[in-house]
């Protein structure tokens, strides 16, 4: 399958890990859909607070009347000389080119993006349109998404072409047969990814696990035969941090948190899926191949074990993420050390991946007590313009970007970018992917193209390894067991709090039976179930169970996520660096 899809996010990963290699950046912390630089310089020369001055892409036919109230996120990112979120040079240009006589931008802080939106909300305050990354499904339960009708799709073709090109993402954004969710499409990537020290098995002279039982196999090996050659006992296997668990419980086929698999065509609570997970995770914690304090761990000791080079294999969401310096700091620390990503051993419950980003993905909605419903239709219809999307994603043609003779975006001047583009990406949370034209290839501006025609060695190094997570994310009959989990219904508020009880108990017992030798995954599996029906789960099992059985067909499912997979491919540039490592 053949995409056309802009991928600026490669280019904005691309310039963070440039960053981290040149400013040798120590930190351990960063968040998935954080803007890639820091601004923590505030003064520069070329900066200025006017909006750059393009023809105006008000589409034709549509006046600049009224006033809408639009939602972004306040990162703590934008430089003082810049202005304020809501005044700044990319929020000019809005004003000057949406068709409207005012928009109003409604700031929430990102780290409380839920309780502020949940104070304007029940303040009556609400933005006209709120277009974040969080749970809209509390949201949709409580009345305050505006069913998206027929008619108003109407009035916003252009989120309407997107729709109806592609299917998954009419699934997603519909629940009960109504539309209540704005959404986009995008590639097919990694995120929670396996890798593996490859220059441990050449050490040790093993392969790379296949199966569960190679899997442990390598763990302890890892752990008990030297493989840094320091002569002491400081190494482990591997980890047993919330992320490692997670992609474990992959394996097995379901999600963890989300305990639900399609058996027989009926949605099941999958108790026996369960307990082979726990089984094999406490084989793992019983063979002394993880942190004993594993328990204590909240990710960033299990993080900073891999990076100092005391981890052979790591199951982790850490390399995939936007501004990440986990490969950074783990080659400063381990100059001769190889990295191997590697697929998750199959089960008898099939093939399975750890978490993928990309395919049908909610980006927002309308607020259901909005004064002008059109007019919040009018906004997501211009933004979702090709022509307003590449510019609140690229800037004026030249200035922060431009493209090379493959047609892959590059950074005209990353100093300047970090002081006047790089903290609006929020601005274009609501965007079309679809814009390149016919001459530029699909696949121009992959993360690993990106990587791999740097001129940086270590650049080019992890490109290697991001083009390997790629290939998995996209293998051919493996899947992500959590991701058709979107289009499950919002739970009203006495299921949610029965839902939300019976899963933290659930874990907790699930947490504390890895580390008790004295308790079976049996004995663990049936007290989690006691526990879950005890907090009402079974309401929320059948709720859910008879929900799937009359909506299947307009649900997702692995084959929806099956058909967006895309073969990765090298550019000519790209695969002469590929060759050389």
């Amino acid at each position: 399958m053949k995409r056309k899809v802009l991928g600026v996010a490669a280019l904005t990963l691309m310039m963070a890990v440039s960053t981290g290699l040149t400013a040798c950046s120590n930190s351990n912390n960063n968040a998935g859909d954080k803007a890639a630089n820091s601004t923590t310089n505030n003064t520069t020369a070329s900066a200025t607070k006017e909006p750059d001055k393009v023809a105006n892409l008000t589409p034709a036919g549509l006046e600049r009347k009224g006033k809408v109230s639009v939602m972004v996120y306040d990162r703590g990112l934008i430089p003082a000389s810049e202005g304020t979120y809501d005044n700044n040079r990319w929020t000019k240009w809005i004003q000057e080119n949406a068709p409207f006589e005012e928009v109003e931008f409604v700031i929430v802080p990102r780290t409380e993006a839920v309780q502020k939106m949940n104070m304007l909300f029940a303040a009556g305050e609400g933005p006209d349109v709120v277009a974040n990354y969080e749970d809209v499904g509390p949201f949709i339960a409580k009345g305050q998404a505006l069913e998206i009708t027929e008619d108003l799709l109407a009035k916003m073709p252009n989120y309407k072409k997107i729709l109806d090109e592609n299917p998954a993402l009419q699934k997603l954004t519909t629940t009960n047969g109504k539309i209540y969710t704005v959404g986009t499409i995008s590639p097919v990537s990694p995120n929670h990814t396996a890798v593996i020290r490859a220059d441990w098995l050449e050490k040790l002279n093993l392969s790379v696990p296949k199966t569960p039982e190679e899997l442990l196999a390598v763990a302890k090996a890892f752990t008990e035969q030297d493989p840094d050659g320091n002569g002491k006992n400081d190494t482990y296997g591997t980890t047993m941090n919330s992320d490692s668990r997670r992609v474990l419980a992959h394996m097995f086929g379901f999600g963890n948190p989300e305990s639900y698999a399609i058996e027989d065509g009926k949605l099941t609570n999958v108790w026996d899926r369960k307990q082979d997970w726990i089984t094999f995770a406490k084989q793992i914690v019983d063979a002394k191949t993880v942190d004993p304090d594993f328990l204590l761990d909240k990710g960033d000791k299990a993080l900073t074990d891999f990076t100092n080079g005391k981890v052979g294999i790591f199951l982790t969401g850490k390399l995939s993420q936007l501004n990440s310096p986990t490969f950074v700091n783990f080659k400063q620390n381990n100059p001769t050390g190889k990295l191997e990503a590697f697929d998750l051993p199959a089960t008898k419950y099939g093939s399975f991946t750890g978490y993928v980003n990309g395919g049908p993905s909610i980006v927002g909605f309308i607020n259901s007590a909005t004064k002008d419903p059109d007019a919040a239709a009018r906004y997501i219809n211009w933004l979702t313009d090709p022509k307003v999307s590449d510019y609140l994603v690229n800037g004026p043609d030249g200035v922060y970007k431009k493209r090379d003779a493959e047609g892959t975006v590059v950074v005209v001047d990353p100093e300047k970018n970090k002081i006047e583009y790089d903290y609006a990406a929020d601005y274009s949370i609501i965007r079309t992917f679809d814009l390149t034209d016919d001459s530029i290839s699909p696949l121009a501006n992959e993360y690993y193209n990106s990587y791999l025609k740097s001129s940086d060695p270590l650049l080019q190094e992890f490109g290697v390894l991001y083009y390997k997570m790629a290939q998995i994310a996209n293998k051919p009959g493996t899947t992500d067991p959590r991701k058709w989990q979107q289009t499950l219904p919002a739970l009203a508020s006495e299921l949610l709090l029965q839902e939300t009880n019976g899963l933290k108990v659930v874990d907790e017992i699930f947490l504390k039976s890895l580390a008790d030798t004295g308790k079976t995954a049996e004995q663990a599996v049936a007290e989690a179930k006691e526990a879950w029906n005890k907090a009402g789960g079974e309401a929320v099992d059948a709720y859910y169970s008879e929900y799937y059985a009359e909506h299947k067909d307009q649900m997702l499912s692995p084959e929806d996520f099956e058909g967006l997979k895309s073969e990765p491919e090298l550019l000519p540039s790209a695969k002469a660096n590929f060759d050389k490592q």
